[in-house]
This record gives structure tokens, sequence and C-alpha cells, in this order.
């Protein structure tokens, strides 16, 4: 009898450290890291989740390519490969960035206006293709549409980037400096949430997904 009540107390006390264990794990990978959120990394998150949810425009320009256009398979590998281009030249673009750095913001908006410009063009060539047809071959607007996007996302994950360093304070609210060490954690901290904000317009994206395209 002493023995069982000895075993059911040992029992209880692993099962209660393995939750006290579990919740100093979240309290130190989740609760701290929101804890440590600041309203100076909005900005640069916001254009990470615009990154994450631009899979989207590859479900559907792979539905439109299947339902309407002619195109082989090695023409789509070939301009899958020049729609990659662009990332490949991200350090050299970064460099740029740097240069116009004053200019940042216009870089966002220059940005944005080429991804937009993009998803209007595949929203027109789907919706009123005859219109379309009328300037350029719908092919060739497809084209268009494939090569302005990625420049656009890359222009801004190049700006996002550099904006994740400038977001991270370096004097606290009593205006006294904070230690190198501090600012090392939170540029840690600023990229882990960027990845968090990439990884959220993905999971948004393919929610979106199993929604929309169910059956």
């Amino acid at each position: 009898m002493q023995k069982n009540a000895q075993s059911e107390y040992t029992n209880e006390s692993q099962i209660d450290s393995q939750k006290s264990g579990f919740r100093n794990w979240l309290d130190k990978n989740l609760y701290d890291l929101i804890r440590q959120m600041r309203l100076s990394y909005v900005p640069p998150m916001m254009v990470y989740l615009a990154a994450g949810v631009s899979g989207l425009t590859g479900i559907v320009g792979t539905f439109f390519v299947k339902d309407y256009l002619g195109l082989s398979a090695e023409f789509l590998a070939t301009l899958g490969f020049w729609a990659m281009m662009p990332w490949t030249l991200k350090m050299p673009i970064g460099h740029l960035v740097d240069l116009l750095w004053r200019h940042k913001a216009k870089l966002i908006y220059l940005g944005a206006a080429l991804i937009a410009a993009s998803l209007m063009i595949m929203l027109n060539i789907i919706s009123d293709p005859k219109s379309m047809s009328g300037i350029l071959s719908v092919e060739r607007w497809f084209i268009i549409a494939t090569l302005l996007a990625p420049i656009g996302y890359v222009i801004q994950d190049t700006v996002a980037d550099a904006m994740t360093v400038e977001a991270v304070p370096r004097f606290n609210e009593k205006g006294e400096p904070i230690s190198a060490e501090q600012i090392q954690i939170a540029h840690t901290t600023m990229q882990t949430l960027g990845r968090v904000a990439i990884i959220g317009g993905t999971l948004m994206v393919a929610t979106a997904n199993v929604y929309w395209f169910r059956g």
C-alpha cells in the first residue's frame, strides 16, 4: 500500500516536472519572443509577410497556364529560370539599396508598384483576355506579369533586410545606450520575427488554397 502511494507520488512529481519544463520552454522560446516585439519591427515584418503571401500568385498562374495557355514545358522551365534571376542578383541590388537608402520608402513603393502591375496584368488576362490581346498576345502579357513580380519582391525583400538593422533601437527609453550584447540579441529576435512573418504569410496562402480550391 505504501509502495503504491509512493509510486503515485513519484509519477505525479514527474508529470509536474514535465509540465513545468514545457511551460519554461514556451516562456523562453515563444512568450519571450512576443515580449521582445517592438513597434519599429512592424514595417519590415509587413514586407516579409507579403513575401510569404506571394505564393498565392504562383498558384493562380499554374491554373491559368494549365487551362488557357498552350506553353510548352521547355518554355515554362526557361521562364522559371528568368523569374528566379532577380533573386540571384540580390547582393548587388542590396548594394544599390545602400547607396539609395535615403529613398528607401520610394523603393518599397516601387516594389509594390511592380507587384501590383503583375497582379493587375494577371487579373485582366484572366477576366478580359480579348481586350488584353488587342495590345499584346496573352502569352506575352503572362511573361511580363511573371517577370515583374519577382523583381518587385526582391526590391522589397532587400530593403526589408536593411530595415531590420535600422529597426533595432540603440538607446533605451531613458536615452541610455544599450549594450552590444543586448543589441545582438535584438537583431536575432528581429530576424526570427521576420522568418515567422514569412512562414505566417505562407500558412495564410495554404489555408486560402485549401478553402478556395477544395473539391
